[in-house]
This record gives C-alpha cells, sequence and structure tokens, in this order.
C-alpha cells in the first residue's frame, strides 16, 4: 500500500511541474490581436497577400466586403463554401480569364463570429485539384 501511494505522489508532483511549464510558456507568447482564443488571430491577414492563401484570416470590422483573389489556369474554378451561409455570404462571379478568380466575402456585421471559408479548386472535368481554407473574424461595429 506504500508503494501505491509513492507512486500515486510522485505522479501528483509530476503533472504539477508539467503545468507550471506549460503556463510559464504561455506567458511569454505574443499574438498578433488581443484575444488568443480565437483561432484566426495568429494567422496572416488575408488582403496583405497578392493571392489569398491557405490559413490567411480576414479580419471583418462594420461590416466590409472582402476580396479574395485565387488564381486558375484555363478551365479551372474555384468554389466557395462558407461554414455558416448567415455569417458569411459568398458572391462567386465567373473566372474573369486573366488567370485568378475573385471571390466576394460579405460578412454579417451583427455577429461577433468566426466563420471559416473553404475554397475547392475544380478542373473542367469537375475534378477536385486544390482545397484552401481561410478565416472570416467578424468583429461588430
Amino acid at each position: 500500500m506504500f508503494r501505491k501511494l509513492s507512486m500515486c505522489l510522485l505522479a501528483v508532483a509530476c503533472t504539477g511541474a508539467a503545468y507550471a511549464h506549460d503556463h510559464a510558456a504561455h506567458q511569454s507568447t505574443t499574438y498578433s490581436v488581443p484575444n488568443p482564443l480565437r483561432p484566426g488571430a495568429k494567422a496572416p491577414y488575408c488582403e496583405a497577400q497578392p493571392e489569398t492563401t491557405d490559413g490567411c484570416t480576414f479580419h471583418s470590422v462594420a461590416g466590409g466586403t472582402y476580396s479574395a483573389h485565387l488564381s486558375a489556369g484555363p478551365g479551372e474554378r474555384w468554389v466557395a463554401i462558407p461554414s455558416d451561409a448567415d455569417t458569411v455570404k459568398v458572391q462567386a462571379p465567373a473566372a474573369q480569364g486573366q488567370g485568378y478568380q475573385v471571390i466576394e466575402l460579405k460578412p454579417n456585421p451583427a455577429q461577433n463570429a468566426d466563420a471559416t471559408v473553404t475554397f475547392d479548386k475544380f478542373s473542367g472535368d469537375a475534378k477536385l485539384i486544390e482545397r484552401r481554407r481561410i478565416t472570416v473574424m467578424i468583429h461588430p461595429a
């Protein structure tokens, strides 16, 4: 019985030390926006890039409209699928034939929410050839 008690006390001591280490590491982390609990908080800003890349974030303030720029070759097209159609509306024009496609994103300004938009790139024969996911962080006015 003494042996089992000793093992339990040792396990508790190790767990406490591990927690203290994780807490100290978290205190030294800096974030690009004050709230690290939002999934896109540390992601690169989509608007600052010439082409919308996988994992970037649009920060929506006061109900703006945002453009996702996606490269498309001959016979290729992008389809945008929001995780919640009430949170982000998608307006996808036809491919411009200029080597890229622009998809307009209109977040709902009444919500303080994060939404994921999945962009699927299809070839002429409807074969999925690429997938990108971005986050839209909506900050109401």
